[in-house]
């Protein structure tokens, strides 16, 4: 049976809960809310019944920023397509609710959390779309995971019952071709790559163009992961954002430039764009993105982001007539969802076949 009292204290009202069942030790804690109260009696109650008392016990020690420590130690190291993004969520959560018990931590609390991040500003000073809370969100929610299957900490994830902000359509933002007009966005930002100071940066922006990878994965590629033999290279698991391996294939440009840097071997990193020779080569080096920004200006370019240039690669592949499966297998993707993005470039393809049918039929009536 459970007992609850309301305690004054300096901080506030207190809610002291008691348990005691026949056969077992009597069990009390204090919280600073009666719901949380409320929910732990009912919990121990029922996992003394049904025999579960030890690992609950256990459970009741751990904290969420423990579990974050952990995660961050653990298991990032192995994600390094997500590390510097969960790691920047995760502190964040840790700050917010760390010093919550897993036991006790509800959806109400991460949802409140959750609203806080859509009316605070970010980084940047504006307010976080939605879009960005809802990755904190999953950030957490693989955190929990991991606390819940692997270390049995706790027997729930409260982030699956939070009502998240619906995000809007993800948007395709592609460089124009020259094929498009005379004076083609590709064009103008290939020139001011190559005119740039930066060594990689015209690289790294041919491979994206080319191969359709993401920034994270083109900074932590490795000379190791290269089978020119083999006409690509393989991104392991925990360098892709599904967490599984990929095989990317290397055609035209892409190609010679693997080729030549391949070529120009260094001892001291095994990393494809480590730059200049560095204190710790276990890291993958930062985006050159100061070099980035002055390439679009010089171009004359707006509104254009580095992943814009995976959208420009799946643009041009939709147009060219690729499949919705082709798409998939290009960008890496596990559902067709993202590949739907570009079903309307490749409806456009169809449609200019479909016309030059129409004028060839009517060329053979003349």
């Amino acid at each position: 049976m459970a007992t609850i009292s309301a305690r004054k204290t300096r901080e506030g009202v207190r809610y002291r809960v008691q348990v005691r069942l026949d056969g077992h030790p009597p069990q009390s804690r204090t919280f600073e809310r009666k719901t949380d109260a409320k929910r732990w009696a009912q919990e121990l109650e029922a996992d003394i019944r049904t025999g579960r008392y030890r690992s609950v016990a256990a459970r009741q020690r751990h904290t969420l920023a423990e579990l974050v420590d952990l995660y961050v130690s653990a298991v990032l190291p192995g994600k390094q397509a997500v590390e510097a993004l969960y790691g920047r969520h995760l502190a964040w959560w840790k700050t917010e609710l760390g010093a919550s018990y897993l036991s006790v931590l509800s959806s109400e609390q991460i949802e409140g959390s959750y609203r806080k991040l859509l009316r605070e500003p970010g980084a940047t000073g504006k307010r976080r779309s939605a879009t960005t809370a809802n990755r904190y969100l999953i950030s957490l929610s693989a955190c929990l995971g991991y606390g819940k299957k692997r270390l049995k900490w706790t027997d729930r994830n409260p982030v699956a019952d939070v009502e998240k902000e619906k995000e809007p359509k993800g948007r395709v933002r592609f460089l124009s071709r020259p094929v498009d007009g005379e004076d083609s966005e590709l064009a103008r930002l290939l020139k001011a790559c190559k005119e740039s100071r930066n060594r990689d940066l015209s690289d790294l922006v041919t491979l994206a163009l080319w191969t359709g990878c993401r920034e994270g994965e083109l900074m932590a590629l490795r000379r190791s992961f290269v089978r020119l033999s083999e006409g690509g290279f393989t991104l392991p698991a925990g360098v892709t954002k599904t967490n599984r391996d990929r095989f990317v294939p290397l055609v035209g440009p892409a190609l010679k430039v693997l080729q030549r840097r391949m070529k120009a071997k260094r001892l001291d990193t095994d990393i494809l764009f480590a730059g200049p020779p560095r204190r710790n080569a276990k890291f993958p080096p930062a985006f050159p993105r100061r070099a980035w920004n002055a390439a679009l200006k010089a171009a004359g370019i707006e509104n254009f982001r580095f992943h814009d240039l995976r959208h420009t690669h799946a643009s041009y592949l939709a147009m060219s007539g690729a499949t919705e499966r082709e798409l998939m297998e290009a960008l890496g993707h596990s559902t067709t969802s993202m590949a739907n993005r570009y079903a309307h470039l490749a409806n456009e393809h169809k449609q200019r076949v479909a016309t030059r049918l129409v004028k060839a039929i009517e060329e053979w009536s003349r």
